[in-house]
């Protein structure tokens, strides 16, 4: 993400998005009522004649300002639909229009909002910082199917699933396995940005002789591979290996590592009855007598009037405090106690 203009004063933000990350970052800063100004197409209200226009008639490329009513997202698109009321532009004003933002070649958006609040400052802080960093891709597998995944800042997005074609205990042959692997490096290829490093994980043999076969075939793509055992293949391999903190040691602000490595780490508290506790009245209460460390909050519950409350506390007690997504597999776990857990500065009764 890229900021080309910033008035806090006005309240006025303007950005170039670039990758589909920083769609998913203005998911979370976009809320109803903010003003949204772009460049978009929009059909004539009238032909120049006075007449209704036809269903056919040419769409125009205009500048909008959205009053937003409503925000759509789906994981993993690269698109954000914003719509609501036109406020600002040549024509129909008070009709209703959807802006359609994309990483691909966007031009520059303002976001304009009554007062911008810190978390939402902090986040295009953070899609500005990571703005050159590369994704990371992974590879888990076993001797029947390979699973390829990609870890962007937003989550983890599948792409596809490999079956190595084995009959039987065995495979037919040689090169029947070396087909499989060979079909993965094609993949690879197709997948990997350049100097994003490779992790390949899975159970059993299958992943270290599948490293050998791709450092002895393609030496280059397999320059920055690293390998980790796991218990299982396919996307639990994948979540398995993001759990136990191996993304950390290869790349340390990886917002999907960051927050799963905190929802487990809250967990681990509340199995042992430890310094955490969760739910949004021991939370509640934990904040007010000043016993909150850090507060983790998810995406959903930020984006609720509640939130607000919760982020204004910590913020007076001097309590740190994350957003969770929970469009990935720990951030679905935390939305399954409500969205929201703190860790303590000491323990309340």
């Amino acid at each position: 993400m890229k900021i080309v203009f910033k008035d806090l004063k006005k309240g006025e933000i303007k950005i170039i998005p670039e990758n589909p990350d920083d769609i998913w970052h203005l998911y979370n800063i976009i809320e109803e009522e903010d003003l949204v100004r772009a460049v978009t197409f929009r059909s004539d209200s009238q032909q120049k004649d006075g007449k209704i226009r036809s269903k056919k008639s040419e769409k125009k490329r205009v500048k909008l300002g959205i009053r937003v009513k409503k925000i759509g997202f789906h994981e993993f698109s690269d698109r954000l639909r914003v719509h609501g009321v036109i406020e600002e532009g040549p024509q129909d004003l008070g009709s209703y229009h959807t802006l359609n933002i994309t990483a691909d070649k966007m031009s520059k958006l303002s976001i304009i909002k009554r007062k911008w609040k810190k978390h939402q400052l902090d986040r295009i802080e953070e899609a500005v910082k990571k703005r050159n960093q590369p994704s990371l891709l992974f590879v888990s597998l076993d001797e029947d199917t390979a699973t390829i995944a990609i870890l962007h800042q937003s989550g983890i997005q599948w792409i596809t699933d490999i079956d190595s074609g084995r009959t039987g205990k065995m495979y037919e042959s040689k090169n029947t396995e070396h087909e499989y692997y060979d079909e993965i490096i094609s993949l690879i290829e197709s997948y990997k940005e350049e100097n994003a490093p490779l992790i390949v994980v899975g159970p059993g043999f299958a992943r270290e002789k599948f490293v050998k076969h791709g450092r002895m075939k393609k030496p280059e793509l397999f320059k920055k591979c690293i390998t980790y055992g796991t218990g299982h293949s396919g996307m639990n391999g994948i979540n398995e290996a993001i759990k136990s903190g191996v993304v950390e040691k290869i790349i340390r602000d990886n917002r999907v590592s960051f927050e799963t490595q905190l929802v487990e780490k809250l967990f681990e508290e509340i199995k042992r009855d430890g310094m955490a506790v969760y739910g949004e009245e021991e939370v509640y209460d934990a904040l007010n007598r000043g016993a909150v460390k850090q507060l983790l909050i998810s995406d959903k519950v930020i984006r609720s009037g509640k939130g607000e409350e919760f982020i204004r506390l910590a913020r007076q007690t001097n309590s740190v405090f994350t957003v969770i997504n929970t469009q990935h597999d720990s951030g679905k776990k935390f939305e399954g106690i409500g969205g929201i857990g703190a860790f303590l500065r000491f323990k309340i009764d």
